[in-house]
Formats: structure tokens, C-alpha cells, sequence
């Protein structure tokens, strides 16, 4: 995993080696409501109980938040109809109007990008270092906390997606 020095300290401190980053995988997932750049409002308890989410934080700004979003296009070519829904939290902050647009284009992203402009989802989601990715369950739980880019990272998911994805959607 590529250590990441440009990172966005989103919650004021700096994890202990004895505490990693970011919310224990088994607890409860935060709920929230954002706005995503398609002008539709996502609520993370819209998907309960229907589809397997994996949560992005990251910026268009941050190189290896770039590679992970290309490795997540391919996975939602894969995973569309299948129980799983991928959400891109954005935390461009003031450089997400110029950012974002650039970036969905870019990357011919089909999947949502949404718009964590205080970085309210963000720190509710304990995410320090970017890119932080969370894999939760269809009952809102947390089944992965992944941190930074990884050249296995479509492996990894796929795991997490095949083991908790809706029996209906295989």
C-alpha cells in the first residue's frame, strides 16, 4: 500500500499506532445525507437492506485517489445490477466545482460523486488519510476499512462485494 504524505487531516488529530485510522469494521456506519454533483440527494439508509455500498473518500486533486477511481469504474461496469452501489464522497472543498466535473470526465465515471463540502461525512467517518475506502453491508455495518490505493484493490472488493452482496443479485 502506497503511504500517503499528502493526505487531508480531517479530524484534528493523528491516529496512534495502536489506534488505526478511521471507524472499527464491525460498528455501525454513520448515517448521511449529501448532495451528489448530479443534483440528486444520497442517503446512505436508502440502500439498506437492498445493495452492498462502498464508500470513496477522496479528491480528483490527490494522485492516488485518481488511481482508485479508475479501479472502482471498472468495478461498477461488473457490479451495476448486482447488489452493489459505489459512492465517490468528494472532499475537493472549495476545489470541487472546478474539480469534479474535470474528473467525472476524465474518468468516464458512471458512478455516483457526491459532495462532502464541510467534510461533515467525512469526520463522522473518522477518515484522516485519503484515499479511505469503506466496504458496509445491507445491514449498515462495516465489513472494510481500506486505506490508500492498493494494485489489488479490484481483488479485494470483489471479495468483500461477493460475500455481502443480496443472495438476489448473484
Amino acid at each position: 500500500m502506497v503511504a500517503l504524505v499528502a493526505t487531508a487531516v480531517l479530524a484534528g488529530e493523528i491516529p496512534s499506532a495502536e489506534e488505526p485510522a478511521g471507524l472499527r469494521v464491525g460498528t455501525k456506519a454513520p448515517a448521511f445525507t449529501l448532495k451528489g454533483w448530479d443534483g440528486k440527494t444520497y442517503k446512505l439508509s436508502d440502500f439498506r437492506g437492498k445493495k452492498v455500498v462502498l464508500l470513496d473518500f477522496g479528491r480528483f486533486t490527490c494522485i492516488p485517489c485518481r488511481s482508485v477511481v479508475q479501479d472502482l469504474e471498472k468495478l461498477q461496469a461488473k457490479y451495476k445490477n448486482k447488489g452493489v452501489q459505489i459512492l465517490s464522497v468528494n472532499l475537493d472543498g472549495p476545489f470541487a466545482q472546478e474539480a469534479v466535473p474535470k474528473g467525472i470526465k476524465e474518468f468516464k465515471l458512471t458512478f455516483p460523486v457526491l459532495l462532502d463540502s464541510k467534510f461533515e461525512a467525512a469526520q463522522a467517518y473518522k477518515v484522516q488519510t485519503i484515499p479511505h475506502l469503506y466496504v458496509v453491508d445491507t445491514k449498515g455495518i462495516v465489513r472494510l476499512s481500506h486505506l490508500g490505493y492498493d494494485p489489488d484493490l479490484q481483488k479485494i472488493l470483489s471479495e468483500q462485494f461477493e460475500k455481502y452482496r443480496p443472495k438476489s443479485s448473484r
